[in-house]
């Protein structure tokens, strides 16, 4: 595991931004399928003609190599670091997505997939959303939010990795820490006036590079070991991630 957060290092310093809306039309019980590229923990990557688009809780991927294949092979999540789609009409339009290995947390599955907001060398989170979709009409890669009814808005979570751990750990819901503001102050217990400041709600969602800067005590992120293209190494982005509020 201490590899695959060497990796997730190399790519966590800047996000491609997605947009959010709410779409209907799609159909999230059908698989879509892409081309685009597979990068894999052991260090190589691959060409594929047709990539499964990831949702929320995908333990595999089905892939085509050639579009003439006739059955799709599977690609299980904990092999790959990320992936790397485009639409066919649209191949200048490339999206990366990572998968995340997360500890099972409110009902959540262990099998996430986003992408990097904020990190420091302490540690990284990661935007997870639910559902995705790549717009037929522009190429452009959508989260499909579902909002109001009787059923609870889809939520975004958020996900911090570290290089000690094995397994992410949740640490936002839907950019706040008061679900979950006493665990949350316990992944930073070694920092004592973070833990109390979470803890006491006197920092927020959208203190997170404020927090991760503090836990890394000033230390520069990771030197790249590789890097998904489009995913920069040279600065943060900040005040992606939500307020308490």
């Amino acid at each position: 595991m201490k590899t695959r957060f060497f990796l997730f290092a190399a790519l966590l310093l800047t996000s491609f931004a997605i947009k959010a809306q709410m779409f209907t039309a799609i159909n999230l019980m059908t698989p879509h399928y892409y081309p685009g590229e597979i990068y894999f923990t052991d260090g190589h990557h691959e060409e594929f003609a047709e990539i499964e688009l990831p949702q929320s809780g995908k333990s595999k991927l089905g892939v085509k190599k050639n579009v003439d294949d006739k059955k799709y092979t599977d690609i299980m999540a904990i092999d790959i670091i990320g992936i790397r789609i485009w639409h066919k009409d649209f191949p200048d339009k490339p999206h990366t997505l990572y998968y995340v290995h997360a500890k099972k947390t409110m009902m959540q599955s262990e099998h996430q997939w986003g992408y990097p907001v904020v990190g420091s060398a302490w540690g990284v989170v990661f935007q997870c959303e639910k559902y995705y979709q790549i717009d037929m009409k522009t190429g452009e890669m959508d989260i499909v939010k579902f909002v109001g009814g009787t059923s609870p808005d889809t939520p975004t979570i958020y996900y911090l990795v570290r290089k000690e751990w094995e397994l992410a750990e949740l640490v936002l819901w839907n950019g706040s820490f008061n679900y979950i503001k006493n665990k949350v102050a316990g992944l930073f217990a070694e920092n004592k006036d973070i833990a109390t400041a979470i803890k006491k709600g006197k920092l927020k969602g959208s203190d997170m590079q404020y927090i991760l800067d503090e836990m890394a005590g000033g230390k520069k992120a990771a030197e790249p070991i590789m890097i998904i293209p489009e995913v920069k190494t040279d600065s943060v982005t900040n005040g992606v991630v939500g307020d308490d509020e």
